[in-house]
């Protein structure tokens, strides 16, 4: 040590003088480290990733065409947005009284506050600051959910919750015009097809009371047969005021008067109600049951042309919809932990032994460089410090 200058020999034959104390030193705190690895309490952590997938409908213009020029920073920063309104709802104070009371962390955290709304807080402020970890990639817009607790099953079933969520927040949420237009149209065709039903069992009703089947087809049968026999009884009246004037003495005079009285009788009940053909409609109410089913059968078809404008109308509404809603694509589904999070025993105790050398050894080498004058001068402080 000649000069007062230290060179590397004279600090090796420093620390080789205090070779027990660095020893002693370095294996005490090793002990200490190797007991606290061995008894300090286990976490597990389990992590799932996600990736915002942005609506085209979302987009701006401006970024669009950024895009286009290979300056397409605008897609990123929206991207990144999403990542942080997705992270902004994991940390939300809903989702996060949700998680707290669907896995009883009240009572994981051994909590035993009596009021309930205190004993919520600290269960919503140590998930926060212990169990829960969301982790933001700028460069791949990536988010990382991350949970650890003492028991890997338990940290898998939290971080699977908090995926849930976020991906039913994404599906439920979308404030879209695409969405608003696809429920209005939901509730027209809804209104429409009421209707539509409605006015069709008063149809059937109206049908079923006045025994109308088909009321064309038997307007028709029921003019033809009243004209044929309207025919029946004009050419037996001629043949009866021909017999009349001619053989008013003939004996099948009275047979074709008879048969003329029965001809009657039965455009009678063409022309009325019958009660013994009950589906041969009367004549006289033929045009009014006929306008009746027209009128409905053409508001029927006024509603079924309004269906068939409304239906594609829908499924467009549909696929705008889906086409506006911002998504996540999952990345890697929460895992089940198969190596421990903390503690990390071999880390500890080589950092432990790395740290308790270092240390001993400076110790060495101030006692042994520092002057007479400094040291006391640290004893003062030192006694200053306690005293």
């Amino acid at each position: 040590m000649n000069d007062n200058k230290v060179g590397f020999l004279d600090i090796l034959i420093l620390l080789a003088k205090g070779k027990k104390f660095i020893f002693f030193f370095t294996l005490i705190a090793c002990i200490i480290a190797v007991a606290y690895a061995l008894l300090a309490t286990e976490r597990w952590m389990s992590e799932t990733t996600v990736t915002p997938i942005a609506s085209q409908g979302a987009m701006s213009m401006a970024s669009g065409l950024l895009d286009g020029l290979g300056l397409g920073f605008g897609s990123n920063v929206n991207l990144r947005a999403l990542n942080l309104k997705n992270s902004a709802v994991l940390k939300s104070r809903t989702v996060t009284e949700n998680t707290v009371r669907k896995f009883d962390l009240v009572n994981y955290f051994n909590i035993a506050e009596p009021d309930t709304i205190k004993a919520m807080e600290i269960a919503i402020s140590r998930f926060h600051n212990e169990l829960l970890d969301i982790l933001l990639n700028v460069e791949t817009n990536f988010m990382t959910i991350r949970i650890t607790t003492r028991d890997r099953l338990f940290s898998q079933q939290i971080a699977q919750h908090l995926l849930d969520t976020l991906v039913e927040y994404t599906q439920d949420n979308a404030n879209s015009v695409g969405r608003q237009k696809r429920e209005l149209l939901e509730r027209r065709v809804n209104q429409i097809t009421k209707e539509m039903l409605e006015l069709l069992d008063v149809l059937k009703h109206y049908q079923i009371t006045h025994n109308i089947v088909e009321i064309e087809r038997q307007a028709l049968a029921l003019i033809t047969n009243h004209s044929r026999i309207l025919e029946e009884l004009f050419l037996l009246d001629l043949e009866l005021n021909l017999i009349e004037q001619t053989l008013p003495n003939s004996p099948s005079l009275a047979g074709m008067q008879a048969r003329r009285v029965a001809i009657v009788e039965t455009l009678r009940g063409f022309e009325h109600a019958n009660n013994d053909t009950p589906f041969m409609l009367p004549l006289r109410d033929a045009n009014v049951h006929s306008f009746t089913i027209q009128e409905k059968v053409f508001n029927l078809e006024i509603y079924k042309k309004i269906l068939e404008t409304l239906h594609p109308q829908l499924e467009l509404a549909r696929l705008e919809e889906i086409d506006n809603l911002d998504r996540v694509e999952i990345i890697d589904l929460p895992n089940l932990a198969g190596q421990r999070a903390f503690p990390r025993r071999a880390l500890i105790c080589v950092l432990t032994f790395l740290v308790s050398f270092l240390f001993s050894s400076g110790c060495v080498l101030m006692v042994n460089l520092v002057s007479d004058e400094d040291k006391l001068k640290l004893r003062e402080l030192w006694k200053s410090l306690f005293r």
